[in-house]
């Protein structure tokens, strides 16, 4: 799954302990639906957290 970024970036990210593809919530942030786990990331097109 491609997640969007609110300047309009899109990449896959997956998960660094399991591997499995992140998805976004309700609210835009990311999580891995398998472990659970909340990564903070920085946008490479912006550099604010995601």
């Amino acid at each position: 799954m491609v997640v969007e970024h609110i300047c309009g970036f899109k990449k896959e990210i997956y998960c660094r302990e399991c591997g499995t593809e992140l998805i976004q919530n309700s609210h835009g942030q990311l999580f891995c639906p398998k472990c659970g786990r909340r990564p903070a990331i920085l946008c490479p097109n912006c550099g604010r957290l995601w």
